[in-house]
């Protein structure tokens, strides 16, 4: 249970869930690598040694070298009451990043600047910050996430920099629309934008996601496993998925 200066954030079934992702996505990450391993010892034992060599190396960069970027839309519904939903994605922890915040080692509300914070007070009030502090590698290494999030004018999509960030809502049917950003070890990790809004079928969340930087493709294992547990985790909070696709891009 990740600790704060406050009480957690993670209840079991949060924390459950998310690790349940992460034991998977580390199996698959392990499986990937023995497949990668297996094929450079089958070059080494079929070919001389200048092309086994070119053919490890050839393996070692293509897994290495950033090369794909990912973007995706999340229909979220819940009971909730829309001041209640729009609260907890203001939070330190919100719903999106709970496979982040719900085995990070710490959270610490309030620290962390993102990529694209300019300082400014948001349109409805200061941005909320924190820093997740993440270990892997059986504790061997280890990352620190800033989180930025920032109210948007709900009509036109524009936040505190006057800057057009594509989230335009249907005029006033949207209680609040926010800026989600994210840096992991001081880089640009991924942006969401997410409109709240109240339908007959309860609270409804939109999230637009586009990661902010390319990534390797030891990232495609993770994020494909990650769609298996997404509604668990999802359910954990009280959102029920109603629609979501992901695409890529190289």
């Amino acid at each position: 249970m990740p600790s704060t200066t406050g009480p957690s954030p993670a209840s079991d079934a949060i924390e459950s869930a998310a690790r349940r992702y992460h034991r998977a996505e580390r199996a698959a990450s392990w499986l990937v690598a023995l497949l990668a391993v297996a094929v450079v010892l089958a070059a080494i034992d079929t070919l001389s040694l200048l092309p086994a060599a070119a053919v490890a190396v050839g393996i070692v960069a293509i897994a290495r070298v950033p090369l794909v970027s990912r973007s995706g839309h999340t229909r979220l519904i819940t009971d909730a009451e829309p001041t209640a939903v729009v609260a907890a994605f203001r939070s330190a922890t919100p719903p999106i990043l709970a496979f982040q915040w719900a085995v990070a080692d710490e959270v610490d509300p309030g620290s962390g600047v993102g990529a694209s914070d300019d300082g400014r007070d948001s349109v409805g009030g200061s941005p909320t910050r924190a820093t997740y502090e993440l270990s892997y590698l059986f504790g061997l290494r280890s990352v620190s996430m800033s989180l930025v999030v920032r109210s948007l004018d709900a009509a036109n999509g524009i936040g505190s920099a006057g800057v057009d960030t594509g989230a335009a809502t249907n005029g006033s049917d949207a209680v609040d629309t926010l800026e989600v950003s994210a840096t992991a070890g001081g880089r640009p990790w991924g942006t969401y934008h997410v409109s709240v809004r109240e339908a007959d079928s309860g609270t409804v969340v939109d999230a637009e996601m586009t990661t902010d930087r390319r990534f390797d493709l030891r990232s495609v294992p993770q994020a494909l496993v990650a769609e298996r547990y997404v509604e668990a985790v999802f359910a954990a909070q009280g959102y029920r998925v109603a629609d979501r696709s992901v695409s890529w891009s190289v």
